[in-house]
């Protein structure tokens, strides 16, 4: 019997037969509801599982006038503040930076990468100037380093 089904029997109201197999009926079906919320959010969890990638590699980002040695080389990248999709004029210079590195970052883990040695920065977003474009790029060579 049902929660609400021992109430009425304590406030000593009786339940005809059609009463109890109502009550029969909407417990099965919220039992099947149930089961069935469940299943679907457990096929949800594991699509989700699935959708991850098996590996995250981090990437080194280094600056200066020498590559990383005994590193493989597998190519060359560019990271820029305009590759995101929320990019916008009063976007501040900090996320626009970030926004840089976060995809330069991304092109060389597509490589296969876990070090980019930048070869190019311009940076001339920090700046407000009129008419100056606010776009920062980095470019560099992906490697392979164990």
């Amino acid at each position: 019997m049902t929660a609400n089904g021992a109430l009425i029997y304590a406030t000593g109201l009786k339940m005809s037969g059609n009463q109890e197999s109502l009550m029969s009926v909407i417990k099965i079906k919220s039992c099947q509801l149930v089961k069935t919320i469940a299943s679907v959010f457990i096929i949800m969890g594991c699509s989700e599982i699935s959708a991850q990638p098996k590996e995250v590699k981090t990437v080194t980002i280094q600056v200066g006038e020498h590559s990383p040695d005994g590193c493989k080389l597998l190519g060359k990248v560019k990271g820029s503040s305009k590759d995101s999709r929320t990019e916008e004029k009063d976007t501040p210079y900090i996320s626009r930076l970030m926004n840089a590195r976060n995809n330069l970052r991304s092109e060389a883990q597509k490589l296969g990468g876990n070090t980019v040695h930048i070869i190019y920065a311009n940076n001339s977003g920090k700046y407000e100037i009129p008419g100056v474009d606010k776009e920062i790029i980095f470019v560099g060579n992906v490697y392979d380093c164990e």
